[in-house]
């Protein structure tokens, strides 16, 4: 009988494990609510760059010109990085040589922020740090040539807000780059995950056309887009 009580126990422990793990690992802390996420992303803050490990090359192949080529075309655009965590986005995109313009980076978690700010000091006439959330965007209408989301939209409260935010910031002829969640990890955000028909037909309906799905990383699909 005592062996019995063990198991279940064990098998009670298992399925704590599994969930916590699902709640703090997979899911990042969503269903949560965004203070949780956001207090994740303040505790490893510090040591985020390291355990992400960015590739120079390969954010300038599969991020930066991408993305600036699919640009509509303007001597100093501006641009919205929302969600930008330490600074990658912004980061890279000044160090490329054929971008003149200018970024905007958007980020909740305070600490985030701290660790993107000597990153981007050498940039400081053409790089803004805002401490802020995705909905509402704290920018007028038709603001920003480009706007950019990457590994976030899963972790927003609405993916569905969000997009339609960065919808509203966009200039008609816009160009929007951001990721999705895919595999099995992905389908574990239960009434969340979107296939890509799914996510198309979501940017479709809030005005965006030319939607364009490419395979980015093992977990992510890259998303292009244009504001209608």
């Amino acid at each position: 009988m005592t062996l019995i009580w063990i198991f279940i126990l064990l098998v009670v422990l298992a399925a704590l494990g599994a969930l916590v793990y699902w709640l703090v690992v997979i899911t990042e802390g969503v269903y949560l609510g965004r203070r949780a996420v956001v207090w994740m992303y303040d505790l490893t803050a510090h040591k985020y760059d390291n355990i992400k490990q960015f590739e120079e090359e390969a954010e300038r192949l599969f991020v930066v010109r991408p993305f600036l080529k699919h640009l509509p075309a303007h001597p100093a655009p501006l641009i919205l990085d929302v969600a930008a965590g330490t600074g990658r986005v912004p980061y890279f995109l000044l160090e490329e040589p054929s971008f003149n313009g200018r970024v905007v980076a958007l980020e909740p978690s305070r600490k985030m922020l701290a660790v993107a700010v000597p990153k981007l000091r050498p940039f400081h006439q053409r790089a803004a740090l805002v401490a802020g959330t995705a909905v509402p965007l704290p920018f007028p209408a038709n603001t920003f040539h480009g706007v950019t989301c990457l590994e976030a939209l899963e972790f927003f409260p609405s993916d569905e807000a969000a997009l339609r935010e960065m919808a509203r910031v966009l200039r008609p002829g816009g160009s929007l780059m951001v990721t999705r969640r895919r595999g099995w990890e992905a389908q574990t955000f239960v009434g969340r995950y979107r296939d890509t028909e799914q996510f198309e037909a979501l940017l479709a309906d809030l005005g965006f056309s030319d939607v364009k799905t490419l395979p980015w990383q093992v977990d992510y699909d890259q998303v292009f887009a244009r504001k209608g």
